[in-house]
């Protein structure tokens, strides 16, 4: 009988997991804003986020279907490996409700790049991802061309008392035409620098050695 140890599992910091670290930029002002299941784009906003919220149900329901983007999103990302998202940045026309969100930006810091794969097929089957980049692209982007359907608490300023209601929100895509055309509105971009140094490539500090007096 013997046991084998996992990388992560040693007291040795030259043989743990490595992590990496990927900004995200999506731009969305082509995409589709209608009162449908194609409008809403992505965001993690919810109503009550908002200095004003939304101002009808139907407004309303856009923010629920950007969140359950954002949420599709996160979970296609995750297949492979345990990921935090960081530095978030969402720009918005004004801190309305009914106000569409136009771009976002954000890092993904994932657990182990071990398991990100670095080539592979679309998910549409169109092109050959032959990147860890064009792989996240191709992920974010599966999640903005989906049609999916899941019940979410959804705003609905028309209710009175109770507003909160739970009920099923439906997205489509957020272009009509390609997947490969939401996937030109996306920017990823590897931050090398984030990898753990292992002992070969940390500099000796002298400074911090010293001689009983």
């Amino acid at each position: 009988m013997a046991t084998v140890q996992p990388r992560h599992e040693r007291n040795d910091p030259n043989a743990g997991q490595q992590g990496a670290y990927y900004t995200v930029d999506i731009a969305m002002s082509a995409f589709l804003d209608t009162e449908t299941i194609n409008g809403g784009r992505l965001s993690p906003c919810a109503a009550n986020d908002f200095a004003t919220k939304p101002t009808t149900k139907a407004q309303s329901l856009l923010v629920s279907r950007g969140q359950l983007r954002y949420k599709l999103m996160l979970n296609n990302l995750q297949i492979r490996s345990n990921l935090k998202i960081i530095n978030m940045v969402t720009t918005y026309a004004a801190t309305a409700g009914d106000s569409p969100i136009t771009d976002i930006n954000f890092g993904i810091v994932f657990e182990n790049d071990d398991f990100v794969p670095s080539t592979g097929t679309s998910s549409d089957g169109s092109t050959a991802t032959t990147t860890k980049v064009l792989y996240i692209q191709d992920k974010i982007a599966e999640a903005l061309y989906a049609s999916h359907t899941e019940k979410m608490s959804v705003f609905n300023p028309t209710s009175g008392t109770g507003q909160i209601a739970d009920e099923e929100v439906s997205v489509g895509p957020v272009l009509i035409v390609s997947q490969d055309d939401i996937v030109e509105a996306i920017t990823v971009a590897e931050v090398a620098g984030f990898r753990s140094n292992v002992d070969a490539e940390t500099p000796t500090d002298n400074a911090l050695s010293y001689s009983a007096e």
